[in-house]
């Protein structure tokens, strides 16, 4: 991680999917940082990436609230990032397998908390 910004880096198979690559967040740009349930937006918008529910999203959904950007198989293992001054109101991945989604955010909220 570089000291002001969050990256987040896709597979090459989700980047696929998603027609996105990484992210490079700036921490001052992430609002809040959630484990919670994933928002249940995707089942509607305009899709630009992949839908199989249950299987797979990924890509960009615009809502009348805004983009929110999505790559998840299992809801139960993402962050949930509330975005500001950023293209995505927010940004929903699942972590890997060795990750805690709990650490994660914990770290993400303690650097939001030292700016």
């Amino acid at each position: 991680m570089a000291p002001d910004r969050l990256q987040i880096t896709l597979s090459l198979g989700d980047e696929i999917l998603s027609l996105h690559g990484a992210f490079h967040l700036p921490y001052s740009h992430i609002a809040s940082v959630s484990t919670g349930p994933v928002p249940e937006a995707f089942f509607r918008g305009l899709r630009i990436g992949t839908n199989l529910p249950g299987v797979k999203t990924a890509g960009t959904f615009i809502t009348g609230d805004g983009s929110i950007f999505y790559d998840f198989h299992d809801p139960d293992r993402c962050l949930t990032l509330a975005l500001n001054h950023d293209t995505y109101r927010q940004v929903v991945v699942e972590v890997d397998r060795d990750q805690d989604p709990g650490e994660l955010a914990s770290a993400i909220r303690l650097h939001l908390a030292s700016d």
